[in-house]
């Protein structure tokens, strides 16, 4: 059991859609690693703990990191303006990683990573939601 992404087509998934996929606790480490990453202190944020309003948080990361796990959606538009944020930030976090055992592109936090980079980018382009499942 655990956290699945999708594109939300009408019909459902097609077979070569990307199909990121991670435990809950290991997508909250993955949230955390990215919240670190742009200068975000998670658990002072509303929903985690916090009273840091997200509205205070430029970073379209924002979207990934203010969301439920197990359900709802990230727009279209949200999906194409949080793509490229994503992938510039695994790959200097892949950078970082001396090991490549938490973020390096064996990792399942790498692997997961680049197909929900690969899935905001389908679902931007097609002009789809990305559903959380």
């Amino acid at each position: 059991m655990g956290l699945s992404l999708r594109a939300g087509r009408s019909t459902g998934p097609l077979p070569s859609d990307p199909w990121p996929q991670w435990s809950y606790g290991g997508f909250r480490l993955f949230r955390r690693g990215l919240a670190a990453h742009v200068g975000i202190d998670l658990p002072r944020m509303q929903g985690f703990g916090g009273d840091t309003a997200w509205t205070s948080v430029s970073s379209p990361l924002r979207h990934l990191l203010n969301h439920p796990d197990d359900s709802g959606e990230i727009s279209a538009d949200q999906a194409r303006e949080l793509a490229p944020v994503l992938h510039d930030a695994l790959n200097a976090l892949a950078a970082e990683d001396v090991d490549g055992l938490l973020w390096g592109p064996d990792s399942h936090n790498g692997r997961a990573g680049r197909e929900l980079v690969a899935l905001l980018t389908l679902c931007g382009a097609e002009g789809l939601p990305v559903i959380f499942v």
